[in-house]
């Protein structure tokens, strides 16, 4: 039999052991052209992706790729906004369900896997389709630390140092492999600068404060997208150090 008979089914292996269904997922969440990067320090996760308004008409603060899911998580999306914005409400639905029956918030690698776990649930059953939108989720605690990781439409995650996904994925991971060693002790305006480094490296370019969005979360602070003018500041912080 062709791909084409094994492509329109989500449960149905191909005799390679592919499912074609969730590869076209994960190809369509990362079709936008965007590319994310996260990076981990010493007690602080930072993320950051571009930010582009694809109609003039649009209000531009009306979009986003960086969600707050409770006080000391939250995500970023690439994706189809519709099913981005379906993920969204599913995550905060579980960290407020799991807080109001617990007592206390979520921590971040049980956010992760439990998302991860209704991923998975989608590869099985044919009634409903995988989600095309690739996640990051950053978060800090006491027990843990700072954290990051990264789940994908097969319900796969891991957690990571650093991680990036998107157009220049491949780009962004050579860049940080050869920074890991100094990962582990950067500080809160590090780590910042770190992910910032990486995305004008992979973008052969310098940017605007306006045309990226970038969020940290450090332990015993609440998760916070930075203004347009605090990411100025780490963009200039970065050029002066360059040039000195």
């Amino acid at each position: 039999m062709s791909q084409g008979n094994f492509d329109r089914q989500i449960t149905i292996f191909s005799p390679q052991g592919h499912l074609y269904q969730i590869e076209y997922a994960m190809k369509a969440a990362t079709s936008g052209g965007n590319t994310a990067i996260a990076v981990r320090g010493e007690k602080t996760a930072a993320f950051i992706t571009q930010k582009k308004v694809p109609d003039k008409l649009i209000d531009p603060t009306s979009l986003t790729s960086i969600y707050r899911i409770t006080d000391t998580v939250g995500c970023l999306m690439l994706g189809l906004p519709a099913d981005v914005r379906a993920q969204v409400e599913r995550l905060r639905l579980e960290a407020n369900e799991f807080e109001f029956k617990h007592g206390y918030a979520m921590p971040v690698h049980v956010l992760a896997k439990r998302i991860a776990d209704i991923c998975q649930v989608y590869t099985q059953e044919a009634s409903s389709r995988a989600l095309a939108c690739m996640m990051v989720l950053i978060g800090a605690e006491n027990e843990k630390g700072a954290q990051v990781y990264k789940v994908d439409p097969a319900g796969h995650f891991l957690p990571y140092k650093a991680v990036s996904t998107g157009k220049y994925e491949p780009e962004a991971v050579n860049f940080l492999e050869k920074k890991v060693t100094e990962l582990g002790s950067l500080d809160e305006n590090g780590t910042i600068e770190m992910a910032i480094s990486a995305m004008q490296h992979v973008l052969s370019s310098d940017f605007k404060g306006t045309e990226i969005e970038v969020a940290v979360v450090s332990c015993g602070k609440k998760f916070h997208v930075l203004t347009e003018s605090e990411v100025e500041e780490r963009i200039n912080a970065i050029s002066e150090r360059s040039d000195s």
